[in-house]
């Protein structure tokens, strides 16, 4: 890729295949956990409560597509909490905290052609890149963890010997402290157009959700405080306030500095600063009342992806055309409609 410009997708050579193979070893990864088929990633949920999504009213000219269209839109919403491992284990455990958000009712031609989804889905983690850059490396990793018995130790050894940079992401990921999944600051990760569905008039961007309010409590010992603390976190909070997000968009404004294919790159928030176009919030509600229950029990049968999407709205970048198909696998595993 000699000289890319922006807002463009660069498929690799060979990509198909590649994600041929990562759908199956996915799938073959996908065990029943506490009576259930889970989600090949973000299996544990750690809150599933409802709130409102609405559009700013002074949203440039150059980001109004989509769900951006209209000001002072409001959207109802349901978002998904969760721990990104494929295990269900204790909230103390290093990993990286999800943030899936799904507006209801949204009208317009879907991102993926002959599906009826009325709907659009957000996908975030708390931290700003992915530890793999391409389906390439995702795929390498995935396959040397899939060896029996030594294949964690083994896939953690490439990672230290030939994605040095990446395993430091990693590291970071795990290290951080998390008190409550309404504290944090979640980011997409990976890039997304915003724009005309059938020409160029658009953006390659990517999201930002940032807590209006940081409350952050005393830190302790994460591995000391029950399995289930941060769900207990979010459910303390939503008991006596809600809880407000600022939803932003961030172009790209250099097809290197800032490469919609290579994931694991930060782009730079001083170079293109993110800007508020629509806020979140989570009111005050009860997750562990009959009804909030149910929406829990709800979360667990629906399914989330970056692909639930309008059009102006499409996923940009391999690791995004990966993640199609390997959500497409998941979700026909676990029998659940999109």
């Amino acid at each position: 890729m000699m000289n890319p410009e922006l807002n463009h997708e660069y498929p690799e050579p060979g990509e198909a295949a590649l994600i041929e193979k990562m759908v199956k070893l996915a799938v073959e990864r996908m065990k029943p956990q506490q009576g259930r088929i889970r989600r090949g990633q973000h299996a544990k949920t750690t809150g599933c409560v409802r709130g409102e999504f609405t559009i700013h009213n002074d949203i440039a000219d150059d980001l109004r597509f989509g769900i951006f269209q209209k000001p002072n839109q409001v959207y109802q919403a349901i978002i998904r909490f969760s721990n990104s491992s494929e295990s269900i284990n204790p909230d103390g455990m290093g990993d990286a905290r999800g943030m899936a958000i799904k507006l209801l009712d949204v009208t317009g031609t879907p991102a993926t052609p002959d599906t009826d989804n009325r709907c659009q889905d957000f996908l975030t983690i708390n931290f700003p890149v992915f530890p793999f850059a391409t389906p390439a490396e995702f795929v390498d990793f995935f396959d040397i963890r899939a060896m029996p018995f030594v294949g964690d130790p083994l896939a953690a050894a490439w990672l230290a010997l030939s994605n040095y940079r990446h395993l430091n992401i990693a590291r970071e990921i795990l290290g951080e402290i998390v008190t409550s999944p309404l504290e944090l600051t979640y980011w997409s990760g990976s890039p997304y157009w915003l724009g005309s569905p059938a020409t160029a008039n658009g953006h390659a961007v990517k999201y930002t959700l940032v807590p209006r309010f940081e409350e952050t409590g005393p830190l302790q010992d994460p591995n000391s405080m029950p399995d289930d603390y941060l769900n207990q976190a979010l459910a303390r909070h939503l008991i006596t306030r809600e809880a407000v997000f600022e939803f932003r968009v961030q172009t790209q404004t250099d097809p290197i500095a800032m490469p919609v294919e290579d994931v694991s790159v930060v782009w730079d928030e001083s170079v293109s600063k993110p800007i508020p176009v629509a806020s979140l919030k989570i009111g005050m509600q009860d997750v562990d009342s009959p009804e909030g229950r149910s929406l829990a029990e709800e979360c667990e049968t629906m399914a989330f992806s970056p692909w639930n999407a309008l059009a102006e709205h499409r996923p940009m970048g391999g690791i995004n055309r990966l993640r199609q198909a390997v959500y497409l696998a998941s979700q026909a595993k676990r029998a659940v409609k999109g």
